[in-house]
């Protein structure tokens, strides 16, 4: 099975392996969170980058806008004195969940 995009066609494997990828980037939020990682802004914004040329590219499937919502989210309790650890936890775990509604066909 084919997956249409702007240019052309990925394969399902191709589209997988993206979510699987995808997967691993939004777990990093977690362990950089944990971590203290001074640059979690920066990589939050990054992937938010990703995805949104990944949406245009995939010709705007409704799943990267909750994604992109749920990041953006993450991102504004990040740069918040007041960060509730475990809500920010919720929301890397509901953006794992979204990852998985990607159509891989």
């Amino acid at each position: 099975m084919k997956v249409r995009h702007l240019y052309g066609n990925f394969s399902a494997k191709q589209i997988h392996q993206q979510k699987e990828n995808l997967h691993n980037s939004i777990h990093w939020l977690l362990l950089y969170k944990e971590q203290k990682y001074p640059h979690l802004s920066n990589y939050i914004k990054s992937l938010m980058l990703r995805i949104s040329g990944l949406n245009r590219l995939l010709n705007e499937p409704a799943e990267l806008v909750t994604l992109l919502s749920i990041l953006q989210a993450i991102n504004d309790m990040n740069d918040s004195p007041n960060c509730d650890f475990k809500t920010y936890r919720k929301l890397v775990l509901d953006a794992h969940s979204i990852t998985d509604m990607i159509k891989e066909e």
